[in-house]
């Protein structure tokens, strides 16, 4: 009984025979008691533990539990209320085209993909997430705004009562925790524009949904917003376009011409035979043009027969 109860043993445990085994029978008790059912015990335990925490540990990745411990990357605190994951993507995609944030990671403190982000967003590569509120101050301790090198304030409502009171919230708590990383806000009210520089950031922007284009020149080119803005409204200075006819002119003697004349700066025009717009084109471009894109000041409306008297010089 004791031979056939070892053999069985030592066969269902998949232990091996080996060269050496126990031959008495308290020897093999031993084997049994402390090898057989502690041994292989402990180290089945220790291998379902530790998948179990690497499984724990992946699901708290995904779910946005998981503090990554970065440095000097990009934070993006909140989510726009509408169409948060295509906003992103596109947020995202031009963070990857400047050369400045070509490599620098992501991460995203937001409540609004609980189940993980959204293979849109993961296969832009280096975007990670935190799972929790924007205002609060342990969760952006979490995701290392101390360590940031931009963070980004997104409102949620582009043009919500309440979004610049949360921005200046916000923008409050990281100016309590120290923070030197550039801030940038977004702001629905002009009229807050200055509390929110007051309260922490560095620039203050409009919710412009369709172009996060301009989120990514405020931070790589500071000031560049207000140029991008300046085009968007009609307070100080206009883009107009001129209907006219130009032929075999250097593009640097058009530019300078109407500089020279105080009508404005000529930015682009209409090639004649592409029909294509031509935005600043090189200086000794010749140009064939059947219409001009001026950016005039409010206080001086230029006229098409300025502009056609500005060509006629040219000649």
């Amino acid at each position: 009984f004791a031979d056939a109860l070892w053999l069985t043993l030592t066969t269902v445990t998949t232990v091996g025979y080996g060269d050496l085994s126990a031959s008495t029978l308290p020897g093999r008790a031993a084997t049994i008691l402390l090898l057989y059912g502690g041994g292989i015990f402990v180290l089945a335990k220790s291998a379902g533990d530790y998948f179990d925490f690497r499984m724990m540990q992946r699901d708290k990745k995904v779910k946005g539990f998981w503090r990554w411990n970065l440095s000097e990357h990009i934070v993006i605190i909140n989510t726009p209320e509408h169409h948060s994951e295509q906003y992103l993507v596109r947020l995202i995609e031009q963070i990857r085209a400047s050369d400045r944030f070509r490599e620098t990671p992501v991460q995203i403190l937001c409540t609004v993909f609980p189940d993980g982000l959204p293979e849109s967003i993961k296969k832009l590569g280096g975007v990670v997430h935190f799972q929790g509120r924007a205002d609060d101050v342990h969760k952006m301790q979490d995701v290392n705004v101390g360590e940031a090198a931009a963070i980004i304030v997104l409102a949620g409502e582009a043009q919500g009562v309440y979004s610049d009171g949360r921005t200046f919230d916000i923008l409050h708590r990281l100016s309590d925790l120290k923070v030197k990383a550039t801030i940038l806000a977004e702001c629905g009210d002009d009229e807050n524009r200055a509390r929110l520089l007051s309260a922490g950031a560095d620039t203050v922007i409009r919710p412009i949904r369709a172009y996060p284009e301009m989120i990514v020149r405020a931070l790589v080119a500071p000031g560049s917003e207000l140029i991008i803005e300046n085009m968007f409204t009609s307070n100080r200075d206009e883009y107009l376009r001129y209907e006219v006819d130009i032929r075999d002119v250097l593009w640097a003697d058009v530019a300078c011409q109407f500089i020279r004349d105080d009508l404005g700066i000529v930015i682009a025009y209409i090639d004649s035979a592409s029909g294509e717009l031509e935005c600043n084109p090189s200086a000794h471009t010749k140009v064939q043009a059947s219409a001009l894109f001026l950016m005039v000041r409010d206080q001086h409306k230029t006229s098409l027969s300025d502009v056609e008297r500005a060509i006629a010089r040219i000649r």
